[in-house]
């Protein structure tokens, strides 16, 4: 049953971009998965990292100040989360993964497959490390960072869907 009409790509994050390419971002992501792995295995990651973790906080701290935004006791001093990294390196995680999906089913299940590395490799510390502890504020990092990710591959699929559809004639 085929009509005249150029057929449009299937919505979902491997419509047309990466076509053929896939393999390319998969394994980047199992590679970014190993990278997070070793990162959050690491007893050394702590202090080899702090110095990345205080200059996200930094640039939050600024950028709420920039805006205009009162932060209640800015003045005191507390020492510095980790939470911006995580999310960072999930963030990045996610959306290396999600470009290798061809579907939005797979997108889903790509997600939930970094989530639940992360989660893993959180609660793995404790047993696997000597310094470093489970936090829930490193699990919920952790989760915003595979959301983040994994909108950032739906906001690409929609704007590529959109654009076929500005370049497609008729």
């Amino acid at each position: 049953m085929t009509s005249g009409r150029r057929r449009e790509p299937p919505l979902g994050p491997g419509g047309r971009p990466l076509r053929g390419w896939r393999v390319v971002p998969l394994l980047l992501g199992v590679a970014a998965l190993a990278v997070n792995a070793v990162i959050l295995l690491s007893d050394r990651a702590p202090g080899l990292l702090s110095r990345l973790s205080a200059r996200i906080d930094a640039g939050v701290n600024r950028a709420t100040g920039a805006a205009g935004v009162d932060v209640p006791g800015a003045g005191v001093r507390v020492p510095q989360s980790d939470f911006g990294l995580h999310v960072a390196i999930w963030a990045v995680a996610a959306l290396i993964v999600g470009l290798a999906m061809w579907s939005w089913a797979s997108l889903v299940m790509g997600a939930a497959t970094v989530l639940a590395a992360s989660v893993a490799l959180e609660f793995a510390q404790e047993p696997y490390t000597r310094t470093r502890t489970v936090q829930m504020a490193d699990l919920l990092a952790n989760t915003l960072g595979v959301v983040t990710g994994t909108y950032a591959v739906v906001a690409f699929a929609l704007a590529w869907r959109l654009f076929f559809r500005t370049r497609s004639p008729g």
